[in-house]
């Protein structure tokens, strides 16, 4: 995997990991976001450890997708496109 594209995954594991800490009030749709977000990043730090050997990207993607329909997470996609096309996180 080409330096940026490696980059962007890692961004977004951080990202992932503050909007977990960051999630707000204990209640149930809260509770159900955070849990939604842990588990459609858990296997992306793993393969992060990996080197990314075994990686599904399309799978990655789905999950990402069902955020995005759920709870309006489309910030993980538009940091992941910017950090991949311009190498910036922020």
């Amino acid at each position: 995997m080409e330096g940026n594209r490696r980059k962007a995954y890692l961004a977004l594991n951080y990202q992932a990991l503050l909007d977990i800490k960051n999630g707000g009030e204990f209640n149930e749709d809260n509770f159900n976001r955070i849990f939604r977000i842990a588990h459609a990043f858990h296997n992306l730090a793993f393969f992060i450890m990996e080197d990314f050997v075994g990686f599904d990207e399309d799978c990655f993607w789905e999950k990402i997708a069902g955020l995005e329909t759920y709870f309006g997470l489309t910030h993980y996609r538009d940091l992941f496109d910017k950090v991949r096309t311009e190498g910036l996180l922020y």
